[in-house]
């Protein structure tokens, strides 16, 4: 265990000052928008939620009202994604060059995202659709918390755009590349890992959000606990993922992929086990319980967006664990 945080095994540990603190700020300010990422996650996903259970009752019509008044939530699912992404770019900095052309590329996206934002808000608000800036639903000063938060992101997406092309010489980032990146079936390990982060914002919202709407008291708070961590094991898998195994050194990464793998397979498979044996002691805890926490999750008798939840962290361990196995015949 002690040699899993060997102070030696991370490219952070032991930088000069200037760099320390460059690193301590990306780190921080990643896992901040993780966190906010979550909250908006959960905002467009009750909107989402809306839309379906529209379509499912026959209101096409009244779907189509849902979608027009929640899009700007929606699409701040994707900016905010984006932004993730971005900072994840800066993080892992594999290279100067590859690294500029993901800020500029990325801070484009940005703008684009936050524009389209703002401009449909100000069309809704002039057609009527939206009757104040300040409707009350679904959030309570919606849709003016998604017209500000356009505009913050696109200002985020001028200071990146502005930084890849103009100021990167005199604020330079000098903290040592974490790569380098999977080159080898690039696209479907990044439709993976996009995936994935998707899922882990699902998780963490889901595991902030219960806290307060959940019932623990009648009769499902076994079930309710299981849940929870079953969802939190997401983001916790991939917080370990970007800010341990990302931060080890290359040789190390080789070293201590497999028993770390062995780590993550153990706490997914109780965490499966925990979720299996409380539907076992509650039948009815996903509809009567579950849709109240996760609307769209248990929408559907077969819980499909619960199960990959679920079963998520336990095949990113079988996954990781192959890619260990591999790595150790390799050496």
């Amino acid at each position: 265990m002690k040699k899993l945080f060997d102070k030696e095994n991370f490219v952070s540990r032991g930088l000069e000052r200037g760099k320390r603190g460059q690193s301590i700020f990306i780190t921080v300010l990643l896992v901040l928008i993780f966190i906010l990422g979550a909250f908006v996650f959960m905002n467009g996903l009750y909107a989402f939620a809306d839309i379906i259970g529209s379509i499912v009752s026959g209101s096409i019509d009244v779907a189509l009202k849902d979608l027009m008044r929640s899009w700007p939530l929606i699409l701040a699912v994707f900016m905010v994604v984006w932004l993730i992404l971005l900072l994840h770019a800066v993080y892992r900095n594999v290279d100067e060059e590859r690294r500029m052309k993901s800020i500029f590329k990325d801070g484009i996206c940005l703008i684009v995202f936050g524009g389209i934002s703002i401009l449909y808000i100000v069309i809704m608000r002039i057609a009527g659709v939206y009757k104040s800036l300040v409707e009350g639903s679904p959030t309570s000063i919606y849709p003016l918390d998604s017209f500000i938060f356009g505009i913050a992101i696109v200002a985020l997406g001028v200071l990146a755009v502005l930084y890849a092309k103009k100021f990167k010489e005199q604020v330079p980032y000098e903290v040592p590349s974490r790569g380098p990146i999977v080159t080898k079936a690039r696209g479907l390990y990044c439709t993976f890992m996009s995936f994935w982060l998707l899922i882990a914002l699902f998780g963490l919202s889901g595991g902030i959000f219960s806290l307060f709407i959940y019932d623990f008291i009648h009769g499902y708070a076994f079930f309710g606990i299981a849940v929870v961590i079953a969802y939190l094991m997401n983001p916790i898998f991939l917080c370990v993922w970007e800010f341990y195994y990302n931060d080890l050194k290359e040789e190390k990464k080789k070293e201590l992929l497999l028993p770390l793998s062995f780590f993550a397979l153990g706490a997914s498979v109780i965490s499966v086990a925990l979720y299996m044996i409380s539907l076992g002691t509650s039948l009815d805890a996903p509809s009567n319980a579950g849709f109240g926490m996760f609307p769209v999750a248990f929408a559907a008798s077969v819980n499909i967006a619960t199960l990959l939840v679920v079963f998520a962290p336990l095949i990113v361990s079988i996954v990781a664990l192959i890619k260990g196995i591999l790595a150790r015949k390799a050496k």
